[in-house]
Parts: C-alpha cells; sequence; structure tokens
C-alpha cells in the first residue's frame, strides 16, 4: 500500500518522531516522498529502555542527513500526560522558529481521532472538542499537520511491514493506567468489530467541526473583535450562538468551559439584578452592568484612584484645559483625593442625595464604583466626582480649577 499526504513540497516541517510505529511510519513516507523535514524526539523518561528510541530515531536521520534535535523532558508534579503535550509544543514551536517555519508534523492517526472523540463525549466538550482531531489546524501561527489521519493503525502496521520498518512498541501503551490507554485497549476492539468504524467517525468529526465553525463564525460576527455584548441583542440569538459567545469568552480568559457552566453563566445573565459579577477564574470577571455584559481582568477593578494626582490652579489661565471650575464662599483645606465610602452624600442647590443611589440612577457599573476618584476638602464635603459630578452649593465668592492627571 501507498501512503499519500496533502503537504507542499516547498515547505520545510518539523516532524515529531517517538519511535513507535505510527511516527516511523510517517517518517520513512515523509522520506520517501522528499519532503524537507527536521525530526525532533522526546525522550519523557518514564521508561529504562526509552534511549533504544533515541537510537533509532537518530539511527534513521543520520543516515539521510536529516537534522535531528533529540530533548529530554522532566516532569515530576501534576497531570503528566498534560504537561508533557505542553511541553512538546513548547519545543516544537521553538524548533519550527529556529528554522524560521510554521509548520509541524505529528502522528495522529485515525484510531487517535476515535478515542479522542470518545473521550471529548465521556469527559463533556463544546461541539468543537466533540469534532475531534483536524488533519490540519491553526493555533498561535503555527500549522499543526496530522497527515495520517486518514490512516487507520491497522493500515499504519501493513505499511511498516511492507516495507520492513524498524520501530518500538512502548510497553506503557498496554497500561490501563491513562483514560486513553483504557479506551484504547477495552472499548476501541470492540467497537471495531462494527461496520467501517473509522469512517462513520470520521464523518461524525466533519460534521460536528462544520457545524462549529458556523457557528464560531456567527459568534465572532456578533461580539466584532469586542469582549462585550448587548445583553437584550444577546437574548434574541439562537440558542447555539448564545452558548458559543460565552465559550468563546471564557477562552479568551483561558477559563475552563464545561456545558454546565456555561448554562449557568447564561442562567445568570438572565436575572432581574442590574449589576452581577462573575468569577470565570483567578484572573477574569464577567460583568453584567444593566444591559451590557463585559469581560474583564481582575487586575482592570483594582483601585488606582491613589495612582493619580491632583492639580489646584487658583488662576483659569494657568489651569490646564481639562481643569473644571469650582465656585465657593471658603473651603476647609486641604482638598484631597479618595475612594467612596459608606454614608458619603453629594450636595444639590435642591437637597442632598446619597452617593449610592446617585451612582444607581445614573446607571455606573457596580465595579466602577469602588474605583471613583471622589474629591474632597478637609471635612469630608465632596467638591467633584470627575465624569459625574460637580458641588455647586458653595458659594460663588471665589474659584478654583481642579483637574487630574495621572
Amino acid at each position: 500500500m501507498n501512503l499519500h499526504f496533502n503537504l507542499n513540497k516547498k515547505n520545510k516541517y518539523i516532524v515529531a518522531v517517538s519511535g513507535g510505529v505510527d511516527s516511523m511510519v510517517l517518517l520513512h513516507a515523509l522520506i520517501l516522498a522528499h519532503y524537507d523535514i527536521v525530526v525532533v524526539h522526546f525522550n519523557h523518561q518514564k521508561r529504562a529502555e526509552s534511549f533504544l528510541d533515541h537510537e533509532l530515531v537518530e539511527s534513521v536521520t543520520s543516515k539521510y542527513k536529516i537534522p535531528y534535535h533529540y530533548i529530554k523532558l522532566s516532569i515530576k508534579n501534576g497531570n503528566f500526560q498534560e504537561k508533557a503535550r505542553e511541553l512538546r509544543y513548547k519545543h516544537l514551536t521553538e524548533i519550527a522558529d529556529l528554522y524560521q517555519t510554521k509548520d509541524i508534523i505529528t502522528a495522529h492517526h485515525s484510531d487517535d481521532l476515535i478515542e479522542t472523540v470518545l473521550m471529548k463525549i465521556i469527559r463533556g466538550s463544546n461541539l468543537l472538542g466533540y469534532s475531534g482531531i483536524r488533519e490540519k489546524t491553526n493555533y498561535n501561527g503555527y500549522i499543526y499537520h496530522k497527515p495520517l489521519i486518514s490512516y487507520t493503525k491497522d493500515e499504519i502496521y501493513t505499511f511498516a511491514y511492507e516495507n520492513n520498518i524498524l520501530f518500538n512498541e512502548d510497553i506503557s501503551n498496554k497500561s490501563d493506567d491513562y483514560f486513553r490507554n483504557r479506551l484504547r485497549n477495552n472499548v476501541l476492539p470492540i467497537l471495531k468489530e462494527e461496520n467501517d468504524l473509522a469512517s462513520h467517525f470520521a464523518n461524525f468529526s466533519k460534521q460536528t467541526y462544520l457545524a462549529s465553525d458556523f457557528i464560531r463564525s456567527e459568534t465572532k460576527k456578533f461580539l466584532n473583535g469586542s469582549k462585550s455584548f448587548n445583553l437584550d441583542q444577546f437574548n434574541n440569538l439562537h440558542e447555539a450562538v448564545k452558548t458559543d459567545i460565552i465559550s468563546y469568552l471564557l477562552e479568551q480568559a483561558n477559563a475552563l468551559r464545561s456545558f454546565e457552566k456555561i448554562y449557568k453563566i447564561i442562567n445568570q445573565l438572565s436575572s432581574k439584578k442590574p449589576n452581577i459579577e462573575i468569577k470565570v477564574n483567578k484572573t477574569h470577571i464577567l460583568i453584567k452592568q444593566y444591559n451590557e455584559v463585559i469581560l474583564k481582568e481582575l487586575s482592570e477593578l483594582q483601585n488606582n484612584t491613589l495612582n493619580v494626582n491632583l492639580y489646584i490652579s487658583h488662576k483659569k489661565t494657568e489651569a490646564p484645559n481639562n481643569s473644571i471650575e469650582l465656585c465657593y464662599n471658603k473651603l476647609d483645606f486641604p482638598i484631597k483625593i479618595r475612594t467612596r465610602l459608606p454614608g458619603d452624600v453629594l450636595a444639590f442647590p435642591f437637597g442632598h442625595k446619597k452617593l449610592k443611589n446617585f451612582l444607581i440612577d445614573k446607571k455606573v457599573p457596580k465595579y466602577l464604583r469602588d474605583n471613583l476618584i471622589i474629591v474632597v476638602d478637609q471635612s469630608e464635603t465632596i467638591l467633584w466626582i470627575p465624569g459625574l459630578y460637580i458641588n455647586k452649593t458653595l458659594g460663588d465668592s471665589n474659584q478654583i480649577y481642579l483637574s487630574i492627571k495621572e
């Protein structure tokens, strides 16, 4: 049998080769087709015999004079498979940069696709996740190719035997310690007894990807590059688009985005409360402020009032252009800046009003209220809130000019 790849021979490719049958078949097929490649081998240091994989891969690259990079990974804590995957892709992109290319190849095949789809269904995901593995994906400016994705494991073994390709069997793949291995060893053999399993999963993957891609295009059209949206307009959308909008915003925050979490957020946004804050992870918060919803970084909400300076001018000609004029008969100097305090009251010609009620009437978002710049005199009389309020009950005998500068 022959393997045919949809790859551009003008490009240089960074190829991850483990020494197992999948990657060794991939390597030889790329060599036979005369692709311009650089080989990368990772030693996860989990098996005593792992050096044999290195020796095998190096022997082939040396024979064909292919650039070869050998990288040892050291992972001590956390989810081993997830951390190993992150490190592999980190090193692959670094090596791609070294060779001034954006194209990276891995040896995923159709059995991997089936396993991934099953894992996503069992663990939960969104529509894009359920589509599994794509033959070609763009991520962070790099293009990841999986040219074996249309070939089964059995076909890969057949190619290896027909072409006398040497490979090593990783005995850890027989272990049921990992979820993927349990599916591979116990579930997949049973499913493969059914008719044309690979093509059915491939069709499922393509259909779910196309549906996801269309819905995501509607999401991006709605958000139009923003991390905020109008709640009334949002509520008029199809439910599939609504859930994807929330999922997309969670992605921007690198937050977990389970089905349950997304629907919980949608239900919270439907509350009649005008101001709601939903913490999506340690770094981001989703804020409902009347009819607007916005994703914010928590660092943006930290109080920065004390990081600004108050400028006071007694002559208009010396005042900055953005100054406001404050009229008074007598002020209790010095004038200072602070944040709002419980019980703050504003003075108007018609009487007094609690600052809290004033901000509600002005529909000032809750997350902004504690960051307001409050200019007061020595007796704590509120003189000015930039953009919102100027005290006009102090008389008209004298004038000063106030401005704020960061």
